[in-house]
């Protein structure tokens, strides 16, 4: 059956032969979640002007990424990576498919959207200059739920492994994307039959509140974390992220690229859609536009059966390595950041980041580490970030933080 339209807007269903074939695709790329004519990343490897620039457009001013005389005087002995820096790079290097297969599968849960819920990261090495670094992505499993927000609904985990020319791995991770059937927002209905979101807006006194917060944020830097100055249940810092504006979205793709789709402009957008038609639909201009644009278009963002505008998940997982960054400070190493998005974060929403530590110990394998869990809270009260990580530290006794082992290499994963 042919998708309804709505402006080009595709409109489907989730069927049986979705989830199936979705299923088919278990350990080869999501269809979903494709490339259009944009096949080289953002960046092909490492550099300190590409760290810098991630850093300054996710608002991070951490010096170990943002300054290269800095870098240099730290155990890394030049400018590393943030965690997070791996999406803008990545040679594509998943597993081949022939084309029967592909044209079999490739409709598999088209026109339902899909948000991106929450993912388990693991990171091996810190990524240095100069690396050339290679990923794969894959389907890891698919499970039918009921979502509260638009009824049915599949989740799928994604598989992701990121490696060098030697073979080492830097990073690995299972990302979730709920798919769900769109449903445009009915203004009309009753407002007590569903909640309604409040919108933000700040007085002078809010606004002082944020700035206060933004000039006490913490990064601890060259002052070494030991274990044996922490104890389970001390808190860490407060950070603050917000509020949220369509520029900070420019921002972030201005550092990160556009990590999955690509969204280039005029000859290259057209020849864009010719690959990824069911990703473009009609703008209030009557001509096409990418739907990524649901992050700063209300209406579009209305027609999906959204609220306003929001936020897209990769910048609250930032937010996290940010955090986690500036309290393990130079000498640490944050190995692993579990995390799920708990309701939309919508354009004009502050974003307060706490953690606590709830365990610290000298693990047999990792040596010397520490647990944290993190909550962020909206303005309205909302959470939006419920997240655990892991974050290995120096000890007087035992010396500065070790690196983990190196994991398996994935079946999947293709070298040429």
């Amino acid at each position: 059956m042919t998708p309804a339209r709505d402006d080009g807007l595709v409109i489907g269903k989730i069927t049986d032969t979705d989830v199936a074939n979705m299923r088919r695709r278990i350990g080869f790329p999501n269809p979903s979640l494709r490339k259009g004519v944009l096949q080289t990343p953002w960046n092909t490897a490492s550099n300190p002007d590409a760290v810098r620039r991630w850093s300054e457009c996710m608002g991070d001013m951490n010096p170990l990424f943002n300054d290269e005389d800095y870098a240099r005087s730290t155990r890394w002995g030049g400018v590393i990576a943030p965690p997070g820096f791996e999406w803008s790079m990545g040679i594509d290097r998943n597993p081949l498919m022939d084309d029967a297969f592909v044209k079999e599968t490739r409709s598999a849960l088209r026109g339902v959207q899909l948000f991106h819920s929450g993912a388990e990261y693991l990171y091996y090495l810190p990524i240095p200059e100069g690396r050339k670094i290679y990923k794969s992505e894959v389907v890891g499993s698919v499970e039918e739920k009921q979502s509260r927000f638009g009824g049915k609904s599949v989740i799928v985990d994604n598989v992701s492994n990121w490696w060098d020319d030697d073979d080492r791995t830097y990073v690995t991770s299972h990302r979730w994307f709920v798919h769900t059937e769109r449903r445009p927002v009915d203004k009309d209905k009753p407002v007590k039959e569903k909640k309604r979101v409040e919108l933000a807006s700040y007085s002078d006194a809010d606004l002082e509140a944020i700035e206060r917060a933004y000039d006490a944020e913490y990064i601890r830097g060259a002052d070494t974390l030991y274990l044996e100055d922490v104890t389970a249940g001390d808190a860490l810092p407060e950070m603050v992220k917000g509020p949220l504006t369509v520029t900070d979205m420019i921002n972030f793709h201005m550092g990160a690229g556009w990590t999955t789709y690509g969204n280039p402009p005029y000859r290259m957008a057209f020849e864009n859609r010719k690959k990824l038609r069911g990703f473009y639909s009609k703008n209030e201009f009557g001509s096409w536009d990418t739907l990524q644009r649901v992050h700063w278009d209300i209406e579009l963002a209305h027609k999906i059966g959204v609220e306003s505008s929001y936020d897209i998940g990769p910048m609250r997982f930032v937010w996290l390595c940010n955090y986690l960054t500036n309290f393990a400070g130079d000498d640490g190493f944050v190995h692993r950041i579990r995390y799920e998005l708990r309701n939309f974060n919508y354009m004009g929403d502050t974003s307060w980041i706490r953690g606590k530590i709830v365990e610290a110990r000298v693990d047999a394998e990792l040596g010397p580490l520490i647990e944290v869990e993190i909550s962020s809270i909206n303005q309205r009260g909302d959470e939006n970030i419920s997240a655990q990580a892991t974050i290995l530290v120096a000890s007087r006794e035992h010396g500065l933080a070790k690196l983990p082992p190196q994991p398996e290499i994935t079946a999947w994963r293709r070298t040429a």
